[in-house]
């Protein structure tokens, strides 16, 4: 143990003469824990955690470098220095020692002032291990994992330059943070926040993402680099990323409003995936690694339109992993900069989840539709429309849930009759949208849904099914598919 903060020295050795001089010239300036017998030496290291040993590498049951080698290999004694006492010259013994792991060597025979200099030079050089190792812990902080293993194994230089690369980008942002957090203690609101951003922070770094900044409550990280797997697996990462966010931050909602927070946040997320500069930007005395350009603009603009809690993506991202992860198509988004319309989907969830959840009910059926939100312009539904084909169909969403339909037969007979059309397409789309549509949830019976269906009276009766799955949309059904299968059953 220690005494008032000297440093402890655990000396190993089974020459007694050696022992009793160590302890004459050690006691007065540090701690001393002495051993004549190897075996208990890894014991005594691990639990009592000497700041340094003084060993004997020519004890008769297990040699010097032996015993350095199995302290580095513990963890919790791999940082102890080892200087080794010898009456050796050789200069293989020498190189075979550090080999071993042991910072430094006193030959035999003994002198005093050796002694002292050496135990004092290896102390010395690890509280100045220490002091940096704590120093770069700290640094480490303000970058992200991968930027700061870039720099600090040498793959990357501190200098100012960037280079253009294909990126998947994320954004998220909590949904009214001033007015949610208005009514809280600053104690509490930075809490809540601290603890949100961790959990995120924590999730992003398994998943491998570039944390570039926190901008107070939003969240700015990015795939492909320093560290890249190719756009496509990028891509994924980047989606699994913002779907374990998703589910997390369910946890802690509800955790938050157990805590007494009424109002819990609700997040936005949006993921584009193209071109941007990345690199070191700033000046010689500060230097932000981060990345810039419009694919940048539009992945702020998909969080910005995302629906709260949920997760909007980029035609880009999604033909990049379509494969693994069911979106729907939502109303298109115009960004600043951008000549074109930035076609939009929202993640419903993983691929082989939802499949497996809809198995074996009215679920199994279900085939994709487009969308749209409530808040779209009649202008938005009617050029989607018209670009889809003369059956095509528009399910009109309330966040994530369906409220009604807009066919492009419907839409071309209301137009025929409006005479302000300017008026008109600028009307939200809940003013032509049908509300009759029967939306029932995946698990339900597909007799039962056949009676629902049928029940209906006139044109409605074989309008197609919206199916929801836990409240929110998962595609359509076609009435006359669902006839066909009830009058001929699979065997």
């Amino acid at each position: 143990m220690k005494e008032h903060n000297r440093p402890v020295v655990f000396i190993v050795n089974n020459v007694k003469p050696e022992m009793d001089l160590f302890a004459q010239i050690l006691r007065e300036d540090y701690t001393l824990l002495m051993a004549m017998n190897v075996l208990p030496v890894l014991d005594v290291a691990a639990r009592e955690k000497p700041d340094l040993i003084l060993l004997d590498a020519d004890l008769p049951e297990m040699r010097g470098c032996e015993i350095c080698k199995k302290l580095r290999e513990n963890e919790s004694t791999a940082q102890i220095p080892v200087v080794l006492v010898t009456g050796s010259r050789e200069p293989e013994d020498e190189l075979r020692w550090f080999e071993s792991g042991a910072v430094d060597f006193i030959r035999r025979p003994l002198s005093p002032p050796m002694i002292l200099r050496r135990i004092a030079s290896a102390l010395i050089q690890k509280e100045q291990s220490e002091r940096l190792t704590g120093l770069s812990d700290k640094l480490g902080r303000y970058l992200s994992p991968q930027v700061y293993e870039s720099i600090f194994y040498g793959k990357q230089d501190s200098l100012i330059g960037a280079k253009r690369k294909k990126l998947t980008i994320f954004f998220s942002d909590i949904v009214d943070f001033t007015s949610t957090t208005e009514r809280m203690e600053p104690e509490d609101m930075t809490a809540l926040l601290n603890n949100y951003l961790d959990r995120m922070s924590s999730i992003a770094i398994k998943h491998g993402g570039t944390i570039d900044k926190f901008i107070g409550d939003a969240v700015l990280i990015f795939f492909g680099d320093p560290i890249s797997q190719g756009y496509r697996k990028d891509a994924l990462s980047c989606m699994n990323m913002a779907i374990e966010m998703r589910d997390s931050l369910k946890e802690m909602q509800q955790q938050w409003f157990e805590l007494g927070i009424s109002t819990p946040f609700k997040v936005r997320m949006g993921i584009n995936t193209g071109f941007c500069t990345v690199g070191n930007f700033g000046s010689k005395q500060l230097i932000d690694y981060t990345i810039i350009g419009g694919q940048v603009n539009v992945a702020a603009r998909l969080e910005q339109n995302a629906p709260p809690d949920q997760i909007l993506i980029s035609h880009e991202t999604w033909a990049l992993v379509k494969d693994k992860f069911r979106c729907l198509g939502r109303a298109p988004i115009y960004v600043k900069g951008v000549q074109h319309s930035i076609r939009t989907y929202q993640v419903v969830g993983r691929a082989d989840a939802i499949e497996r959840d809809l198995a074996g009910s009215l679920g199994e059926m279900v085939w994709p539709a487009q969308t749209i939100s409530l808040d779209c312009k009649v202008s938005d539904a009617l050029l989607r429309l018209r670009k889809s084909g003369e059956w095509a169909c528009l399910i009109v969403l309330d966040g994530l849930s369906p409220v009604g339909m807009v066919t492009k037969g419907r839409m071309d007979h209301i137009i025929r009759g409006e005479t302000d059309k300017a008026l008109f397409l600028d009307r939200p789309v809940s003013a032509v949208m049908d509300r009759e549509l029967l939306v029932l949830p995946s698990e339900s019976d597909l007799n039962e849904v056949g009676k629902r269906a049928l029940s209906r009276e006139g044109s409605y009766t074989f309008d197609p099914i919206a199916v929801t799955k836990k409240g929110e949309f998962a595609g359509l059904v076609s009435v006359r598919c669902l006839m066909q299968r009830l009058l001929d059953p699979p065997t």
